[in-house]
């Protein structure tokens, strides 16, 4: 199998709202990249739908952003799906990069906002 993704998969344990015309409700991130994410979620969406995803990075940051269904799977009860990020402000672009970066490079984030 010839691997399609451009950026690279982290592990992720984000709680998101997602909407979109078929449905929308809560859900929980399972990997991400700046290309995309894969989702649990209780909503019910349809392939090639677009969505609306607020994602909690943390307590006090979101990222907000129009993705487009590209999958869809039952997973023994578990509804995930994989969504193509289609509009990402740069600056929301910036807070997830940083947070993945982060997850990527645990080491980094002691060191990281601290003063010089």
């Amino acid at each position: 199998m010839v691997e399609r993704r451009s950026a690279p998969r982290v592990n992720v344990s984000f709680p998101l709202r997602v909407g979109g015309i078929s449905g929308r409700g809560e859900g929980q991130a399972v990997n991400m990249s700046l290309s995309g994410v894969l989702f649990a979620s209780d909503a019910e969406l349809e392939e090639r739908e677009l969505v609306v995803l607020r994602i909690g990075l943390d307590a006090d940051t979101t990222v907000d952003c129009v993705a487009q269904i590209v999958r869809a799977d039952d997973r023994g009860g578990t509804q995930l799906y994989g969504a193509a990020f289609r509009y990402l402000s740069a600056a929301d672009r910036q807070r997830l990069n940083f947070a993945l970066l982060l997850l990527r490079e645990p080491a980094l984030s002691g060191r990281l906002g601290r003063p010089i």
